[in-house]
């Protein structure tokens, strides 16, 4: 049983096993060593978390290391904070919005491994993203319908 926190919107819910996953994938990293991992890379799969636990030195790499599948994952820096299930559940719900809307944050060929998502500030802007109501941001396609 996880801890929700209070801005969670799956309080009544279990978070998915993608996003547990996650979780545990980013906070075993920070855990083994917790100076060293600051600034990497590691890659984790859209449809359920997955890693192949292995951290990068530059997001290029990390690309570069997917085998030409980099469109089923999404790129993850690690930082000086955890990550609980619930920021999971939103990091996930995000990079799944953003690929179903025809954005790739993954180019080998870039000189930075390609485009990434502005981060929000704070949870509260965070949320909003995720569920696609943020004002003046418009998803690629979205313009279209």
């Amino acid at each position: 049983m996880t801890q929700h926190q209070p801005w969670c919107r799956q309080k009544l819910f279990a978070h998915s096993d993608a996003a547990k996953r996650l979780s545990d994938v980013y906070l075993l990293h920070r855990v083994a060593d917790p100076h060293g991992s600051i600034g990497q890379w590691f890659a984790a799969a859209l449809a359920d978390g997955r890693s192949d636990n292995q951290l990068y030195s530059s997001k290029r790499e990390c690309v570069r290391h997917q085998h030409h599948n980099e469109s089923y994952y999404t790129f993850i820096k690690i930082v000086p904070s955890s990550m609980n299930p619930c920021e999971a559940e939103v990091m996930l719900s995000v990079a799944r919005r953003l690929y179903d809307n025809g954005m790739r944050m993954a180019d080998p060929d870039d000189r930075h491994g390609g485009l990434d998502l502005i981060k929000r500030i704070s949870i509260e802007d965070q949320l909003p993203l995720m569920k696609g109501i943020v004002t003046n941001v418009r998803m690629p396609r979205e313009a279209d319908r």
